[in-house]
This record gives structure tokens, sequence and C-alpha cells, in this order.
């Protein structure tokens, strides 16, 4: 690697351990360096680290510091936000348009969505993959609409790739594999797009700090990244996931999932209405919208009483649990709570669905 490519190595190395503060003090020193003193100090660095440490040994070791400091106070706000090169950002566009959503959740609150998990989880820091794990996931593509806090209407599409089984068994173990995208859909033309990654022995889902996109020219890639840190985009892509990952969640409550029963068909506006040729139209598309009333998915979640202050079934997450001797097995997610038992005789309490060696 030449000076360029080390720095920007080193950089979001720093970034991922460093506050914001320090990771600036410290790259401001690296730049003022001769090249020679520069590749001195990289020696020197090289020295003092693992020669092995392995994508998994950095996601503990940063796991470990975002524990100790501000979560707020991130070095990668000092990176701005970078986009995939031409054939990678087509490589996802291709496994995107191999899928297409078949339902629109429209939310009037999306916090009561994130609650489903959040609150009975309050240890949680980010967004868990355990759906991943173990292979349950009702709505593999789906858009999702909300209107946030500043009274923005927000709108994603979520698309879990279809073999995203078989790319985890087929992964290496102490690294991350992308399992599908999540695009936020800027307007009806551009969209950025996150990548969703798991990584078997962690906990929770994870991004790359580089962007796909559709319908955003160069100059428009070139202003986000002039205006748009890294750290933003984390946090945009940490919001999505955990609200698809309520209404996952929502579909396989024994008490809310009902609520998904009678959904309206109607077009999908979303679709590009292009001539298939010869003077004929494309086929109309069809999209099952479900409206979910957060006032109501509290009701179910709480049976329905405004004195009662605990949920009747509350979710407690899959994790992986990890043993002295470094065997690691994956525990189900499971139901707790007075009428867990309303699912059907499905309840699966800390069942062991995979295992490992290390």
């Amino acid at each position: 690697m030449n000076r360029e490519e080390y720095e920007k190595h080193i950089s979001m190395s720093l970034a991922m351990l460093c506050g914001k503060e320090e990771h600036r003090n410290i790259m401001e020193y690296l730049h003022s360096l001769s090249d020679e003193d520069f590749m001195l100090t990289v020696e020197e660095m090289k020295n003092g680290c693992s020669e092995n440490l392995t994508e998994k040994e950095m996601m503990k070791i940063q796991h470990e510091v975002m524990k100790e400091r501000d979560c707020l106070d991130n070095g990668l706000d000092n990176i701005p936000a970078a986009f995939l090169s031409e054939p990678e950002n087509n490589e996802w566009l291709n496994h995107i348009s191999r899928s297409r959503p078949a339902n629109l959740i429209l939310l009037d609150d999306e916090t009561a969505m994130v609650d489903l998990w959040r609150v009975s989880n309050k240890t949680a820091t980010g967004v868990p993959s355990d759906l991943f794990f173990s292979g349950s996931i009702p709505l593999p593509d789906c858009r999702i609409q909300y209107t946030n806090g500043e009274g923005m209407k927000m709108q994603f599409r979520t698309v879990i790739f279809s073999d995203y089984q078989d790319r985890i068994r087929s992964a290496d173990e102490n690294f991350a594999v992308q399992v599908g995208v999540i695009i936020y859909e800027i307007n009806e033309t551009a969209s950025m797009i996150f990548s969703v990654e798991v990584l078997r022995g962690h906990d929770w889902l994870m991004t790359i700090p580089s962007f796909g996109y559709k319908g955003l020219p160069a100059v428009i890639r070139e202003s986000i990244s002039q205006n748009l840190s890294t750290a933003e985009c984390f946090a945009e892509f940490a919001q999505f996931a955990g609200i698809w990952y309520g209404v996952q969640i929502a579909l396989l409550h024994p008490l809310v999932k009902d609520i998904f029963l009678n959904p309206a068909t109607v077009v999908d506006t979303s679709a590009k209405k292009k001539s298939s040729g010869k003077g004929r139209k494309r086929p109309l598309r069809y999209i099952k919208r479900h409206i979910i009333n957060a006032e109501e998915l509290k009701n179910r979640v709480h049976g329905g009483s405004n004195f009662q202050r605990h949920a009747l079934v509350w979710y407690v997450m899959g994790h992986w649990r990890r043993y002295a001797n470094g065997k690691k097995i994956f525990i189900q997610s499971y139901w707790k709570g007075a009428l867990r038992d309303l699912k059907n005789g499905e309840i699966r309490e800390r069942e062991i669905v995979l295992e490992e060696n290390v």
C-alpha cells in the first residue's frame, strides 16, 4: 500500500475505537510526518499489533471500547460517507433486482415497533442478528413507511437475499457475510443502499462504511460525501434496521401477529411504469398494504388494559453463548410471559440451533 492507502486504513480503524477529538488529533499528527517518518510509524504500529487479528476479534475489541465510552463521541464523525465503485454497486443492484416487495408496512409510530424488542432487551447494544441464525424471517422483502420525529416522511425497503442461509453456512466464521441490503428511498428515483451483514459468534447486525446507490449521479454522491459522515450513515442504518427487526418480531409475536392478517391489496405506485414494447404498457404490480396503529399494537402487547404495566408476552432475543474452552453455541430466541403458550405450541425455550468449536 502507498501512504494515502495506509492513512485511509489507519483512519478507519482508529475511528472505530477513538472519540472524535482523539481521532482527529492522531490523524493530524500522522499527516504532519514526512514520508520516511510516517512509514517508520506504520512499521511500529504493525509490530505492536497482532499479525492475524480477525474481523471477529476487531469487533470484540470495538464492542468493549464502546461499552466504556460515550457512543455519541464517535471518530466516524470525521470520516466522510463513501460510495461503492460502479462494478461493486452494479453487483448489489443485480441482487436487488431478483426480488420485489410483496408488502408495504405503514407505521403511525415507529417507536412502538422498536419497543417490541428493545424494552425486553434493554442491554442490547445494537440491532440483534438472531433471526438470521435461526432462519426465521417472515418478510424477507418489504417496504416500510413512517414519519420521523421531525415530521419527515421516511421510506425504506429491506431485501434479505434468498440464499442468506447458504451464505452464512459457507462463510468463514471469522469474517462478516452480506445477507441483504436496506434501501433508503430518498425520493421516487434516488436511493442510498446499506449492506446488511452478520458474523457468526457476534450478536448484532453490521454494515460497512461503503454505501450503494441508485439514481444518484457522481456529482450528487460527491455532495453527499462532503456533507454526510460515516457515523451519520451508520446511525441511519441502525434506525432502519431496528424498525425492520421490530416488524419481523411483530409477525412472530403470538399476540401481535394478527394485526397483519387483513391487508389491503393496492397498486404498487413505486413500481416503474415503463412500456413493455410495441406500444403495450407493463402490467400493474400490486402490493399488500398494512396500516399498523401503535395504540392497537400496544393494547395487544399489554392485554388492552390501561393499568397493565407489563407485557403479557415478551421477546428474549437469541444470542451466542461462549464457553471458556472456546466452544460457541447459538441459543434460539424465545417468548416469556403469562400467555406465551398462545404461540401454537411452537415455543422453543433456549433451544440450541447452532453449535461450533473454535
